[in-house]
């Protein structure tokens, strides 16, 4: 064997890094003579980094541990052949630029170098074996060194590999170095499963390198090194070629790791539901002005360029602005479908562009946040490139120590999220960032993954959004913001009327006769409001107005200028439903508006069902409530809608005309928010009181003496974080009211499964009445809702007379107990009492009311000093088994004030 042939692999390794780096890296590529120049400028590196300079100091620690622990490999080396100093300078140039383009993504920099750390413990110990031994090895040289050349290749396959993964090159990196030549179809492997492979190398080479060692020339010394190279050969010669079982079963592991990294990501995916609501809703002619304005062209059809990430962030983003009711969410529907379904046209990339999204709504549940956008973002890029072999790599490692419970950080997303957006060419399309609860906060993320790659942001916005100053580049006039007028949606108003209005036309909804001219004028009242279009069509289209009431609101279109003036027509059709619909229109409206934690829709459902107490059911028998997402939009004339996962105010406005003045007098009214939740209250406690079995929530439990101690001194309990609830929670419970009131942020318990109400109800109505009595104001409320059931004596405090029912009710108030110590927050109502002393204060004592709310104060105090004394004798008992509420040492310690349970009887105890 020739010199030449013999490295070869070393050589061949160099040109691998030559064609694999980015050609302005591969100028700007360190070479090192040895380990403490590479150490020297990465410690010099982080230095740089100040935010991340901690971080970036330990990943060198393990890196040098790693660099030190193989540095021995090239004096090994040296014994079979005289070394190229180039050898050892390109190996330590990529382990630095590894670290390099690794430090703009220190999460995942950090799971690399955990690698490299378990990578220094798996090394074959050169050291010792070359200090041992180097004046005794025998056999061919020619032979060892091609063995040994393997791991270097390997190493350098692997760092390769790394650095693609983190600067997204191309070109990939592919040695053919094994004896045997690598098949087009042999299996390839994630990350991880590939850094094993390595470690089983490492393995291999150990064993063979102690048995090259002579410690005797017998015989048998001389099989066990043949063995042992044999072994070796085989292991390099190995290459698994594709089969399909093979393959399906490595694919299936795939994508649950992938839903495992979903999961960490946790994104509940609600953002699709505004996607999904207004893609139906949008009328397929309109918003095409806007995909040939000149700004949109320019920013979409721009070549991506990951080398001027940083340089020409300013001109990716893009704002675009209008007033509300523009239909803005419209037109991001419409430029998030123009850019999916142009990605393999547009040649402004090495791969076509992926588009994602986020809707900020204020009225949903997991839309307000700015870690909801990076979430779903996130999750997109995830479930886009789920086969593309770069993402696989990264969220192997990613997932490679991650513990299978936890869940990501805002950071973590933060990191995941510039990642792939360095590796992929991606369009961000985010809308209604005024509507998000830290638009500051979510603003000053977005530079930071622009710096990093080469993605393009458009947001849709209110004018009013203000945009940090950091987006300010005056000589490219950043930032470049499209500011839409009412002219420019005339057009797509006009269309839609017109086709809708002469729809209803046709079947009939104006009568047998209709002058159509009045039509065509109709549109020129919108001032460019498509909110005022979709009200009107809501309005025209309700079976609440009759024919003759469309046509003259058509004749004077005048009257129904203004969004205002489409909403006071539309509660005036409301008013004139039935009783039972009016309640629940009524109640959708305050549940919407003021609810503690937003309701999911089986809990609505339920809320919508109770009756108003005294044992009466809701009057909602010619209701159908069995399906939300038909009977909501239909019973509120569509200023409510449904989608998959929630209920939500159509529009933003529509809960602030309900709160307005000017909407006061009507009976759908949330003007007065204490009359709201006195409601609600209301129906909580009605819920409690007539809709939940009067029996233990679960079997009795036997008294087991607590772990901790019993005394008060040993319970831990903490104010909760509810300022007006007065609840306390263990100090296992969470800190904030959100977590408490929902289920999926703990393990669901059964108990109160087929009671999708229960949680809320026993946490919530003591929130909902003491603001009720906190924001009383000066005025009585003009228009409560009654109902046949409710004397109009307590007209103003529907709460009253369901509270003097609850209080009666002995096992109800027991059974609410015990759910409130198994939801971990035990009750205490002290900061009601003072509020319904003075509600007492201002009342004739001769009245219905007057009598009432002396009566339940009595009564709550005497609940309240019960609940006081549970919790100081048996706080902790009671946090372990809730059950011992019903039992006889409950009942024995508090003078009777518990009902004892008979389980056998299956009632109470003496009764």
């Amino acid at each position: 064997m020739s010199d030449s042939s013999r490295d070869s692999l070393f050589n061949e390794c160099i040109d691998a890094i030559k064609s694999t780096i980015l050609p302005a890296e591969l100028e700007s590529l360190r070479r090192y003579a040895d380990v403490n120049a590479l150490v020297q400028d990465m410690r010099a590196l982080c230095a740089t980094r100040q935010n991340e300079n901690q971080r970036l100091l330990h990943c060198t620690k393990k890196i040098a541990l790693f660099a030190h622990a193989f540095a021995p490999y090239f004096d090994m080396v040296n014994l079979f052949v005289e070394l190229d100093p180039n050898w050892i300078a390109w190996f330590w140039g990529l382990l630095g630029l590894v670290f390099k383009v690794g430090s703009d993504h220190a999460l995942f920099l950090e799971r690399t170098c955990d690698v490299y750390k378990v990578m220094a413990h798996a090394l074959p110990q050169y050291r010792q074996i070359h200090d041992s031994n180097k004046d005794q090895i025998q056999a061919e040289k020619g032979e060892h060194l091609a063995l040994m050349s393997h791991v270097y290749a390997d190493i350098i396959q692997f760092n390769l590999e790394l650095y693609c993964m983190f600067s997204c090159s191309s070109q990939g990196a592919k040695l053919r170095h094994r004896f045997g030549v690598l098949s087009e179809n042999s299996l390839w492997r994630p990350l991880d499963s590939r850094f094993t492979q390595l470690q089983q190398h490492f393995a291999k080479q150990t064993k063979w390198l102690e048995a090259i060692t002579p410690l005797s020339t017998s015989p048998q010394d001389h099989s066990i090194l043949l063995q042992h190279q044999r072994d070796y050969f085989d292991y390099l010669n190995f290459h698994p070629e594709s089969q399909g079982e093979i393959e399906a079963k490595r694919m299936g592991r795939r994508m649950r790791r992938i839903a495992r990294v979903k999961a960490w990501i946790s994104d509940c995916c609600a953002y699709r539901d505004i996607y999904d609501l207004r893609a139906r809703q949008r009328h397929p002619k309109t918003c095409s002005w806007f995909l040939s304005a000149l700004e949109y062209c320019q920013w979409k059809n721009a070549p991506f360029d990951r080398q001027r990430a940083n340089n020409d962030w300013h001109e990716r983003v893009l704002f675009v602005q209008a007033t509300p009711g523009f239909g803005k969410t419209f037109l991001a529907d419409c430029v998030i479908d123009d850019l999916s379904t142009e990605a393999e046209d547009l040649n402004i990339s090495d791969e076509p562009p992926s588009t994602i999204f986020f809707h900020f709504n204020s009225a949903h549940l997991y839309c307000t946040e700015p870690g909801d956008a990076l979430r779903a973002l996130a999750t997109q890029l995830v479930h886009i490139h789920r086969h593309d072999r770069s993402t696989l790599d990264a969220l192997s490692l990613l997932m490679r120590k991650t513990p299978s419970q936890e869940l990501a950080s805002s950071n973590d997303v933060l990191e995941v999220l510039s990642l792939l957006l360095r590796q992929h060419p991606t369009f961000l399309v985010i809308d209604g960032v005024d509507e998000c609860v830290d638009s500051q906060l979510f603003l000053s993320w977005i530079p930071e993954l622009c710096r990093k790659s080469d993605a393009r942001v458009i947001f849709f916005s209110r004018p009013t959004i203000e945009i940090p100053l950091q987006y300010q580049k005056w000589d490219t006039g950043s930032p470049h913001i499209i500011t839409l007028n009412e002219t420019q949606n005339a057009h797509d108003i006009d269309l839609y009327l017109n086709e809708n209005l002469n729809q209803l036309a046709d079947q009939g909804y104006f009568g047998a006769s209709m002058d159509r001219s009045l039509i065509t004028s109709l549109a020129s009242r919108s001032q460019g409001d498509f909110l005022w279009a979709g009200l009107l069509m809501k309005y025209l289209s309700s079976p609440d107005v009759s024919p003759d009431e469309r046509r003259a609101s058509l004749q004077q279109a005048h009257l129904l200028e203004g969004t205002e003036s489409l909403y006071r027509l539309i509660l005036i059709g409301l008013d004139r439903k039935a009783h039972g619909d009016k309640r629940v229109v009524a109640d959708t409206f305050r549940w919407l508006a003021f609810s503690i934690k937003r309701l999911c829709i089986p809990k609505l459902q339920t809320a919508l069902t109770i009756g108003s107490g005294h044992g009466h059911p809701a009057n909602t028998r010619d209701t159908n409530l069995s399906n939300l997402a038909e009977s909501l939009p239909r019973l509120t004339c569509g200023l409510v809608e449904v989608t998959n996962s929630t209920v939500l105010f159509f529009h933003r406005s529509t809960k602030v005309y309900l709160q307005s003045i000017e909407c006061q007098d009507s009976m759908f009214s949330l003007f007065d928010e204490s009359a709201a939740h006195g409601h609600l209250a209301a129906r909580c406690l009605s819920y409690l009181a007539n809709d939940i079995p009067k029996r233990p929530l679960q079997r009795l439990q036997p008294y087991i003496r607590p772990t901790a101690l019993t005394t008060p001194s040993g319970l831990s309990i903490r104010t909760g974080s509810s300022r007006d609830s007065g609840y306390k929670s263990m100090s296992s419970a969470s800190d904030t009211e959100a977590s408490l009131l929902d289920p999926s942020t703990s393990q669901t318990p059964t108990f109160d499964l087929g009671m999708p109400f229960l949680r809320y109800a026993a946490l919530c109505w003591p929130v909902h009445l003491t603001r009720a009595l906190s924001t009383l104001t000066p005025a009585a409320p003009r228009a409560a809702l009654t109902t046949e059931h409710t004397s109009s004596s307590f007209a103003h405090t529907p709460w009253l007379p369901v509270l003097s029912q609850f209080l009666t009710d002995r096992i109800a108030v027991t059974t609410w107990v015990e759910a409130s110590w198994r939801y971990h927050l035990p009750p205490n109502l002290a900061r009601l009492i003072p509020l319904l002393l003075s509600v007492k204060s201002e009342m004739p004592p001769a009245t219905i009311e007057g009598r009432e709310v002396k009566w339940v104060v009595q009564g709550l105090r005497q609940l309240s000093e019960a609940l006081t004394e549970l919790r100081d004798e048996y706080g902790a008992s009671l946090g372990e088994n809730a059950s011992l509420i019903w039992q006889w040492n409950i009942q024995a310690a508090t003078v009777g004030f518990w009902p004892v349970w008979d389980e056998r009887r299956g009632g109470v105890h003496g009764a």
